[in-house]
């Protein structure tokens, strides 16, 4: 075995570059456009009134999504512990 220096060369990956990042990032915002834009072309069996309104289903989601988010971190509140509740 030789002392040698390895050389300190760091992989590159391919979302390291922030411009690929951002080609993912609009590829998804195109997605959801897309997919908002087809609702109205095709035609809807709603159980509720509310439920034919345009963007309902994505609207919807967003909501429940914050919501869920926002109820789990007043959750945290409550439950959490001490740091060292265990170690007592």
């Amino acid at each position: 075995m030789t002392d040698e220096a390895i050389p300190d060369v760091e992989k590159k990956y391919w979302l390291d570059e922030p411009k690929n990042v951002n080609k993912i990032v609009y590829t998804l915002y195109g997605i959801c456009v897309g997919l908002v834009c087809l609702d109205f072309f095709y035609h809807k069996h709603p159980h509720f009134d509310f439920e034919s309104w345009w963007g309902f289903f994505g609207f919807y989601g967003l909501v429940g999504s914050v919501s869920l988010v926002m109820v789990s971190k007043a959750m945290r509140i409550v439950l959490m512990r001490k740091e060292d509740y265990y170690d007592e």
